[in-house]
């Protein structure tokens, strides 16, 4: 990934050293966050304007707060695939 304006005010926190969270010095907006040992950047989706959100799923449904009333699956953690037991929660 290429940061192509404003570098010198990304700051990085790491509290396991598995993750380096990146934000905003300016407005303290979360950025990315990269995962070394897979090779990823997670880049906050708002910031890339060519991205058509649609959301699809809901995770880690069983902390939620704010319960949503919608036709999503909604997941007790993650899916099976990315390591969660894929257990879904009722609407």
């Amino acid at each position: 990934m290429t940061i192509l304006k404003g570098a010198e005010n990304i700051a990085t926190y790491s509290r396991s050293g598995r993750s380096l969270r990146r934000w905003c010095t300016a407005c303290g907006g979360h950025l990315f966050s990269e995962l070394p040992a897979w090779n990823l950047v997670d880049v906050y989706a708002p910031l890339i304007r060519s991205l058509k959100f649609e959301p699809a799923v809901h995770v880690h449904y069983q902390e939620t707060v704010h319960p949503m009333k919608d036709s999503l699956p909604k997941l007790k953690d993650l899916p099976e695939e990315l390591g969660g037991s894929g257990d879904l929660l009722p609407d």
